[in-house]
């Protein structure tokens, strides 16, 4: 399906204090995601946006946060060697990329600090499914999002959560050429109706289909999670990596899924859940936010998560996360992971092919039938 056409938008010059200035130019706007056109963000999200020169500022000195630490849950980073080039192929990253990754991340710093300020939030829409939430802080920290990203690269697609439209628009985008950001500002929306800290900013771009930056944003426990293609994945600056090497067997795994507003994707979960009960794994989780889980994955918290059905922006960021981690990422079968990849399965790689075969024995590789 072809997009409709849109009107150029100019770009936007950054201030002095972006990261990305020396490395952007004025360009004339190419490409377009559907229900990014000329919005005039609310005043919160102006305002969140226009902190992001004074964050941002921080990364070009080499410095994600301010401070460099190294939290709970940090690995020694593996060897080159060991990680997947890509997600989607092998590739040499263009030159942009650098940039992109600086500008995810101000960008999820800055609708992770809107967030946090509105948590718990009422519901001011139901989706295709009672349990899918929305509220109109999803709508505005993904208006910062797109703000931000428009400000530095004004001919980027962008797909985001909110403004999607359709399942065809989906998909032409990411059948598109070009770099393309896939977006969504809340991930765990029931977590941060409910009042619990646990919701993500997630941030994944792709050029060509071939995903080469990742950033997901705890913004209640400050965590930065980033991660370019073939330069490896940090938490806060400091590099992290999978549980491989002390959780080398299905019996020693936490592993973690989720409960999905659609009963054809959370009935596989639970099956897969009931079958992986100790002593089959160590234990099941159940966080609330793809995102999150998948960085936990990352970094070593969780030894491996799974859903049947999940859409590009849950998964996205996530996935490259994980693979420059160390681990491993592919459909509910074993097909390795690709943008647009809808069932997913991530680990630490040592136990991959056990978990495969307990989702293979549950059922649970796909949405259940109509």
């Amino acid at each position: 399906m072809m997009l409709p056409p849109r009107a150029p938008v100019a770009a936007v010059a950054l201030s002095v204090a972006s990261p990305v200035l020396p490395l952007l130019a004025a360009r004339p706007a190419s490409r377009r995601g559907l229900g990014c056109g000329s919005h005039g963000a609310s005043a919160a999200a102006a305002a969140a946006a226009a902190s992001v020169a004074g964050a941002a500022g921080r990364f070009a000195v080499g410095r994600r946060n301010g401070t460099l630490h190294r939290p709970m849950g940090l690995r020694p980073q593996p060897p080159p060697g060991r990680r997947l080039a890509a997600v989607g192929g092998l590739a040499e990253p263009p030159p942009e990329t650098a940039a992109v990754l600086r500008v995810a991340e101000a960008a999820a710093r800055a609708a992770g600090r809107l967030m946090a300020a509105k948590v718990g939030a009422e519901v001011v829409q139901v989706k295709d499914y009672a349990a899918d939430l929305l509220t109109a802080v999803d709508t505005e920290c993904e208006e910062v999002i797109r703000k931000t990203v428009f400000e530095a690269f004004a001919d980027h697609a962008f797909l985001g959560e909110e403004s999607v439209g359709s399942r065809e628009a989906m998909d032409a985008l990411i059948a598109g050429a070009g770099w393309l950001w896939v977006v969504d500002p809340i991930d765990g929306t029931t977590n941060f109706v409910s009042g619990q800290p646990m919701s993500a900013v997630s941030i994944g771009v792709a050029f060509n289909g071939t995903l080469y930056a990742g950033v997901i944003y705890d913004p209640f426990r400050d965590e930065l999670f980033s991660a370019s293609l073939g330069a490896g994945a940090s938490l806060n600056g400091a590099p992290i990596s999978i549980s491989a090497a002390r959780v080398p067997t299905l019996a020693n795994a936490v592993v973690a899924s989720g409960a999905p507003p659609n009963p054809r994707s959370s009935a596989p979960c639970f099956r897969a859940m009931s079958l992986l009960a100790p002593p089959r794994s160590r234990s099941v989780r159940i966080l609330g936010t793809a995102a999150i889980s998948l960085a936990w994955v990352a970094c070593g918290r969780l030894d491996a998560w799974f859903e049947p059905d999940l859409s590009p922006w849950d998964s996205a960021a996530g996935a490259l996360l994980v693979r420059e981690a160390g681990g491993r990422v592919t459909d509910c079968e074993g097909q390795e992971y690709v943008l647009g990849t809808r069932p997913v399965c991530s680990s630490n790689g040592k136990i991959h092919d056990e978990l495969l075969g307990v989702l293979a024995e549950a059922g649970a590789t796909q949405l259940d039938a109509a």
